[in-house]
């Protein structure tokens, strides 16, 4: 598989491919930090595959807004999103065919683009769940992305 240059049909098996957190209790922790009402979250969390691709889980929510926030997974390597959410956020997003998305979105990975995820659709448009609050978000896309947690972790 080229992980440079991804089709349709290989991200879908990506999206679906067993996935798991390195480091042991990681998913706890991630709960245990975004349970916060208030304040910034930058949250990386290196995520492995049973074919030895890593990962980077990156949780992101500002100081001042925590109704607004972005969850992605990215290819550890190259840095290309595989996912991304986001929720509320401040701009409205412009699709490479010119069209804006208002609100809250799904970036998923196309090759079509030099900017992999250059493409959004809108949540209520998506097979992602409309969600609100960040714990619900992360909860959404870890199952989205088969993120195993804790409990099946060694």
């Amino acid at each position: 598989m080229d992980y440079n240059n991804l089709n349709d049909k290989e991200v879908i098996q990506i999206i679906k491919r067993l996935k798991y957190p390195k480091r042991k209790f990681a998913i706890s922790d991630i709960y245990r930090e975004i349970s916060a009402l208030f304040g910034k979250i930058d949250i990386d969390e290196v995520i492995l595959d049973d074919d030895g691709v890593k990962y980077i889980l990156h949780i992101f929510r500002g100081k001042r807004n925590s109704n607004r926030f972005s969850i992605h997974l990215r290819f550890k390597e190259i840095n290309d999103h595989i996912v991304r959410v986001d929720i509320n956020p401040s701009n409205r997003h412009l699709n490479p065919n010119g069209d804006y998305i208002l609100g809250s979105h799904i970036h998923i990975y196309s090759n079509q683009y030099s900017k992999r995820d250059s493409l959004a659709v809108p949540l209520e448009e998506s097979d992602f769940p409309n969600v609100n609050t960040i714990v619900e978000a992360v909860s959404h896309f870890i199952d989205y992305t088969n993120i195993v947690g804790d409990d099946n972790n060694d």
